[in-house]
């Protein structure tokens, strides 16, 4: 890229509008890959939530479930959300109908 290329692209990258796109963008990823982890772990979930319907001293057993969802859970959002902020989001000038693609599978 020459260097005036380079300029311009700068300059829109760093734009307010660009800033806030990147936040909205980021904010829907946010989201789609919490779902997607509440998705994937909601039977630890419901499992733990057992352990109020349980009478009895072993119910808090039930409550060590929540440590493995929590953690699927969180892996799923980490992971997911940096593999597509770079791939969708970082080093490009994105335009709001561009939001769809998000949640394309």
């Amino acid at each position: 890229m020459d260097e005036l290329t380079r300029a311009v692209f700068d300059a829109v990258y760093r734009s307010a509008a660009q800033r806030g796109l990147r936040v909205l963008f980021c904010s829907l990823l946010v989201l789609k890959h919490a779902l997607r982890g509440l998705a994937f772990s909601w039977p630890l979930y419901l499992l733990s939530l057992a352990g109020l319907a349980l009478p009895g001293d072993y119910a808090w057993l039930f409550y060590l479930l929540l440590v493995p969802a929590l953690m699927v859970s969180a892996a799923i959002l980490l992971f997911g959300l940096s593999e597509e902020y770079l791939e969708v989001v970082q080093g490009k000038i994105l335009k709001l109908r561009d939001w769809s693609h998000l949640f394309k599978i």
